[in-house]
Order: C-alpha cells, then structure tokens, then sequence
C-alpha cells in the first residue's frame, strides 16, 4: 500500500504543470512532508526487533567500522545526506552523488572519537564530461596501542589494532536521475600473523593466533531531483543507497558486512540558502533509525547546521546523543566544516573536513 501511495505522489508531481510559482513551491513543500510523513510511518510500522531493545543481529556483522559517518557536513545535519550530497563526500552518503562534481575534487576528514580512537578520510574525484565522475579514496580507523594479556593474566607486548577501506566509485547522469557505485576492499587487523608469533615465543601466550581478515563490498545508489517548473532542477530531490553488501571469513567463521539501507529526501528554500533534509536507515544489525537536519548559508559563506538522529526504541547512549551540530566556510574553492556529536557518557565528539575544488 505504501508502494502504491508512493507512486501516485511522484506520478502527479510530474504530470501537474500549474504556472503560478507560489503553487508550484507550496504543492512542492507539501508533497515534501507528506513523504517525510511516511518514511516516519515507514519506520513506525515497518516489523522489527524492537521490543526487546537489542537487535537479534547486534555483534554479529564484521567490519562494523563501515557505518561511521563521512563528512563533518552531513555527521551535523543528522547524518542525513543520501538525497543531498554532490562532493567527494558522496562516496559513503550515496555514490550517485558524485554524478554532480564539475571539478577535479580533494577531501580530507578528522574525526577524534571517543577512547583515544582516530578516524580519518581521504580522496579524489575527477569528472568525466558526460561519462559521468570517479573517485578514489580511503578510511582509515586507528584503536591506537593496546596491551593484551596472556593465559595468566600477564601483560603481553602491545599491539596495533586497525581497520581499512579503499573506495573504488563511479557516478552517472542520466536527465535527473543519477545512479553510482562503490567498491571497496575492505581490512580488518586486531592481531597480524607475525604479531601473534611473537606473541607466541616471547611470552606464556602460547594460545595467541592471527585476528585479522579482508573483504570485497559493494555499494549501490541512486540519486533522483524533480524538474522544477523551468524544467532545470527543482528544490525536492529523493536518494536511495544499498551499503555494504558483502561478506568475509574472520578466524574459521564466516560473517556477513554491516548491510544497511538508506532512503532520504531534501527540499531546497530561500533560493538554495537553506536545506532540510530527512534520513531513514534499514540497517541489518540494529533497529531502524530516522535522522533530520537543516542548514543554512548566511552571506553565501557562512554555514550553520544541525540535526537529530533517533533509532527507533531509543538511542542506546540516551536521547541527547542524537544531537548534532555545525559550522562551516567557504572560500573561493574551499570549504571547511566542523561537527559536534555528543556520545552519551562518552562524551563529545569533534569531525573536521576540508574539501578542495580546483
């Protein structure tokens, strides 16, 4: 029924042409929360283990480093960018995003997360012509150094725990759809072969062995703005992104990737100045969660953002761990965007990103 009703929305949206602007802006905006309305309705009715707080796939799906926010743009608006992203950026929100890049693009991220633990981006998108653009780039999560501990409680030598991804992405255009991919080769290192043996011949843990896997994962999304009524692209846009698709072997057992679906709208006001944007994620390891923000630019530089993410049945970290915010700057063809997050009893968390257009 919800399928149904979604069609009917987008079957008028296109096939109406009223002339009056002021129209045209209110059916839009109204169009805009009635499918706000539903992805809430969506999420609401959906089934799922909800009841009995943790998710029965909870700790079950490996490289779980995947789902962390890219961006501290999108991280401040809710982290809710899948129908408003067309940067560098776009390679963890929605791959279609990239179809937009116009110019050679570099982007760089920070995140200082809670336990000593860094998080940091990198990449590079190149446009194509009518090709379309590609984007390479990498995600890199530091545990920094730990002490593990022998069969009888003894300090060991420290180890190095990290994860890796490196992104292979490709974006088209076709009229006002665009449709993307990733690939990703993916890494995660607790204990190295060598690590272990050495572990082995230099103390009493004679049990220690290699904690360490690889993985192929893909991503598929897809990107479509509605026509305006000068026939360019109008304010109301709709994206969709199927993540992590795949699975790997960590020690003798077999696991599957973090999987996760996102659908999202944004709608566009003030000439561009300020957007609202709404998120609703389907992961395979938790509960459905629903996310919004809203920005604004002030004197065509200046950014301010914020946002809530909420998972249905409650934040684990409380209700304000959901808050977000930021700021941001642009100057000819750079941009630099902070982000706020509060971690519940973790405390803040700070994202730093600089992206270049040259």
């Amino acid at each position: 029924m919800l399928k149904t009703l979604f069609v009917k929305v987008f079957s008028n949206w296109i096939s109406i042409q009223i002339p009056n602007r002021k129209i045209v802006v209110s059916f839009q905006i109204t169009t805009y929360i009635l499918f706000l309305s539903l992805l809430v309705g969506y999420a609401v009715i959906l089934p799922s283990p909800i009841e009995a707080g943790i998710h029965e796939n909870a700790g079950t799906r490996a490289m779980t480093f995947l789902k962390i926010g890219v961006g501290a743009e999108g991280i401040s608006m809710g982290e809710s960018q899948v129908a408003h992203t067309d940067d560098l950026y776009a390679t963890f929100w929605n791959p279609a995003g990239l179809a937009s890049v116009r110019q050679s693009q570099f982007a760089f991220m920070h995140n200082e997360w809670f336990g000593d633990i860094n998080h940091e981006y990198i990449g590079f998108a190149q446009p194509l012509g009518d090709l379309g653009a590609v984007a390479g780039s990498l995600i890199y999560l530091s545990y920094g150094e730990l002490i593990g501990r022998d069969e009888n409680g003894n300090e060991t030598k420290p180890f190095h725990p990290y994860d890796l991804a490196l992104i292979l992405s490709m974006a088209r255009k076709f009229g006002s759809l665009s449709v993307g991919g990733n690939i990703k080769w993916v890494r995660e290192k607790i204990l190295s072969g060598n690590e272990a043996e050495q572990l082995r011949s230099s103390t009493e843990a004679t049990s220690a062995q290699a904690a360490e896997a690889n993985a192929l994962a893909l991503d598929i999304g897809g990107l479509y703005t509605f026509p305006g009524s000068n026939g360019e692209d109008g304010p109301f846009s709709i994206g969709l992104n199927l993540q992590h698709l795949g699975r790997t072997r960590f020690i003798e057992e077999s696991f599957l990737l973090p999987v996760n679906l996102k659908v999202g709208v944004a709608y566009e006001m003030l000439k561009d100045a300020a957007v609202i944007v709404a998120d609703l994620n389907r992961p395979s390891d938790n509960n459905i969660s629903l996310g919004i923000g809203l920005a604004f630019t002030a004197l065509k530089w200046f950014h301010v953002r914020s946002g809530y993410k909420y998972i249905i049945g409650g934040n684990d970290l409380g209700a304000v761990s959901g808050v977000t915010a930021g700021l941001g700057a642009s100057a000819g063809n750079f941009q630099i965007d902070y982000a706020f997050i509060f971690m519940g009893q973790f405390g803040p968390t700070h994202r730093f990103s600089l992206l270049a257009r040259f």
